[in-house]
């Protein structure tokens, strides 16, 4: 059940952030929506999340949750890619937010595979945005575990979008072709034990919102399903 006004506000953050991972992913995967319908949209007045979780056929699991925060004042989209099939490729996660005339996107590739997997293709993407201004972050443990190609940038929205939505694009290219090695599961099941045990920036809001236990199990069942 949306909020009083949600779907203005749904509206709203569609105009606001301009990049949509369901309609690159449709373009080489077939998805299908798995959104729990006790999830699809929580939280309060000051701090909203709306999902959006999707199987992708052959590769594993999508999920896409924006979040309004600050009655509107920032607004944050987070797209999840995880290879859950064993897929050779990086797990790739998305960051795109506004507050005020701030404006990030991060492009996070954590290579969790076997025997490592091709950045060509990612390389290739990244490389017409490396005069971007990058984005001074705090010290945390995933960033020494980033892929080459990683991208954390500030800058005009509408070029951050398009960087966000080219490597989007490469990843999906990448994956569509890429082989599938059960061993890579394993490598994935560590990362996530990591990202629950260790913590992430959105540790903290969904905590609050869903308790620790509820943070732990939205992350492992929908997040990052493996």
């Amino acid at each position: 059940m949306l909020f009083e006004g949600e779907e203005g506000i749904l509206k709203e953050r569609k105009e606001v952030i301009g990049v949509d991972a369901v309609a690159v992913m449709k373009e080489r995967f077939a998805l299908k929506d798995v959104t729990p319908e006790k999830y699809q949209t929580m939280g309060s007045l000051m701090m909203r999340f709306h999902l959006e979780q999707y199987e992708m056929d052959g590769f594993g699991n999508l999920c896409v949750l924006k979040t309004r925060a600050m009655l509107g004042l920032m607004n944050l989209t987070t797209v999840v890619l995880t290879p859950s099939s064993g897929k050779n490729v990086p797990f790739l996660l998305i960051d795109t937010m506004d507050m005020g005339k701030k404006h990030l996107c991060y492009v996070e590739y954590y290579d969790c595979t076997a025997a490592g997997a091709d950045k060509d293709l990612l390389l290739a993407a990244s490389a017409p945005y490396a005069d971007v201004p990058d984005y001074a972050e705090k010290p945390a443990w995933y960033v020494q575990e980033r892929m080459e190609g990683s991208l954390i940038k500030t800058g005009d929205r509408a070029r951050l979008d398009r960087m966000a939505t080219d490597a989007l694009k490469a990843y999906a290219k990448q994956a569509l072709a890429a082989p599938v090695k059960a061993e890579n599961r394993e490598g994935l099941k560590a990362f996530q034990r990591r990202m629950i045990e260790e913590g992430n920036p959105s540790t903290a809001a969904l905590t609050k919102t869903l308790g620790k236990e509820g943070a732990e199990d939205f992350f492992r069942t929908v997040v990052m399903p493996i």
